[in-house]
């Protein structure tokens, strides 16, 4: 194979003895967000939504698919963090010239989805520190993507390979088809499991379509706990890019507050839909990206806090949208695509297109701008562009029409630590007007669109003398900011308690 001709030979001994606490005394936390490295992986490799300890720090509950046995696992006590290339292979292979700093890099690397991987504690300890040579995953359906992605890392890292370990990444990889894309994982190789098991994942896209490069989707934007989309951009005959996937089934009417299917045929009400994935559990209301399988199901709103309603109608908005750029262009019209975007326009939400930077990343696509660059694509690859506006675009909604604290959470969740709320620039929230509480209680200037400029953290409960005084001025700003001034100290609703006339 001509992916082995990256690899160097080198069958001579190390220079340095191994020794394991040059690489790293465990793993690290980079980001200082009390998430070490084992579980940032179980994160972005889980199949399902993680459950997370009260600290919020570890993963105690999700769905992994082992690649090594072909097993699915839901205790993560029962996972290892495997290196890929194991440290002392990668010791013997070069390594050990390295600095410190890069053997550190090595042992907590997180940029490269193949790097470390979530395995069974047994399959682990049975590989160690072999190569292909000595170890090979018992699951024989993985044998061309654990060579393909042990060439990789090897490749990458400028590592060696031996005599013998060469001949036996030869045998592994005759008679399998190209390397999977640079954003295939272990986990996006998971098979689906039928629908009658207690088991079935996520449904993940075969990843046998090169082109794309794992980034984000849409809906809601970038966010911990789902894994990475595999959508990739197929060229058709015409030009257009037309990404792998399944369109969603479900979405809002733009303009109504019907729910409607693809044919247009109503459903239910807005007022009752929640985002569901493919196990019909409800999505957790995050900063969570779209994924191919999600859909609106009929339930009650009952219960659910007003930023949770808020981030179910961004998800009904948000399909339909998705469904235009990634698999509907070809059809869409401007009049369409004008009315989809309305919720956006209404609040600015990407209103201009630049693309001077010097690469793609600098880029940026408007809502038309995304638009015209999609329906004229002239047979370019426009799979980074398109998910980006997707991924800021539902980001940016959400920040209009939720509180301060879940646009703080968008922050602290955001894997590149990026804060929404800031980088949309918004000076006034529009938040959605079905939801909110009309009030004539307080006094504040209102802007041209009818929502009151925020007051901020001007106010604290001696400012008030009554009870009702502090609820009529909470009540005005609540809908549109939150607990601004932080006067409901246990957040059931009720400001300034002690006062006079509370409850």
């Amino acid at each position: 194979m001509d992916l082995l001709g990256d690899l160097q030979i080198n069958d001579t001994t190390p220079q340095a003895d191994y020794d394991r606490d040059d690489w790293g005394s465990g793993w690290s936390d980079a980001d200082s967000d009390c998430i070490n490295t084992r579980h940032e992986v179980l994160i972005l490799e889980s199949l399902i939504s993680v459950e997370m300890d009260p600290s919020g720090c570890k993963v105690i509950g999700g769905q992994w698919f082992d690649a090594f046995t072909g097993t699915y696992v839901d205790d993560p006590g029962s996972l290892d963090i495997d290196h890929f290339v194991p440290l002392a292979n990668a010791h013997a292979s070069g390594g050990w010239a390295w600095s410190a700093a890069n053997k550190r890099d090595y042992y907590n690397n997180l940029a490269d989805p193949q790097h470390l991987i979530a395995v069974t504690a047994s399959a682990n300890r049975s590989k160690g520190a072999r190569g292909p040579d000595e170890w090979k995953p018992p699951d024989s359906r993985y044998w061309c993507q654990y060579a393909y992605f042990w060439v990789g890392i090897k490749a990458r890292w400028g590592l060696t390979a031996t005599s013998s370990e060469t001949n036996a990444l030869q045998t592994m990889l005759e008679g399998c088809d190209e390397a999977p894309s640079d954003a295939t994982t272990a986990t996006s190789m998971a098979p689906a499991v039928p629908a009658s098991t207690t088991t079935t994942p996520r449904a993940t896209t075969p990843p046998t379509t090169t082109g794309g490069n794992g980034g984000q989707s849409s809906g809601g934007g970038a966010g911990k706990g789902r894994p990475a989309d595999t959508y990739a951009c197929n060229i058709d005959s015409l030009g257009y890019c037309i990404f792998t996937g399944t369109p969603h089934q479900t979405g809002l009417d733009p303009g109504t507050e019907a729910i409607v299917d693809r044919d247009g045929n109503f459903l239910f009400a807005a007022n009752e839909a929640v985002a569901v994935n493919v196990r019909s559990e409800a999505l957790p209301a995050r900063g969570t990206p779209a994924f191919d399988g999600d859909e609106l199901q009929r339930s009650s709103q009952d219960g659910l806090s007003e930023d949770e309603k808020a981030f179910h109608r961004v998800m009904a908005i948000m399909f339909p949208i998705r469904n235009a750029l990634m698999y509907d262009i070809a059809v869409v019209t401007q009049t369409e695509w004008d009315l989809l975007v309305s919720e956006l326009e209404q609040r600015e939400i990407k209103e201009t297109t630049f693309t001077s930077g010097p690469t793609p990343k600098d880029n940026y696509y408007g809502r038309q701008g995304i638009f015209d660059l999609a329906k004229n694509p002239r047979g370019k690859d426009i799979h980074h562009d398109v998910m980006k506006f997707l991924e800021e675009a539902g980001l940016y909604l959400l920040c209009h029409v939720t509180t301060n604290d879940f646009g703080e959470m968008l922050q602290e969740t955001h894997p590149e630590g990026h804060d929404p709320c800031r980088e949309a620039e918004i000076s006034t929230r529009i938040p959605f007007s079905h939801l909110t509480s009309t009030t004539t209680a307080g006094t504040s200037p209102a802007t041209t669109s009818g929502v009151p400029d925020n007051p901020g953290n001007t106010k604290d409960c001696s400012d008030f003398s009554t009870y009702p005084d502090a609820k009529a001025w909470f009540d005005t700003y609540f809908p549109y900011f939150g607990d601004v001034a932080r006067l409901d100290g246990d957040n059931d609703g009720e400001p300034c308690e002690s006062l006079p006339g509370g409850p």
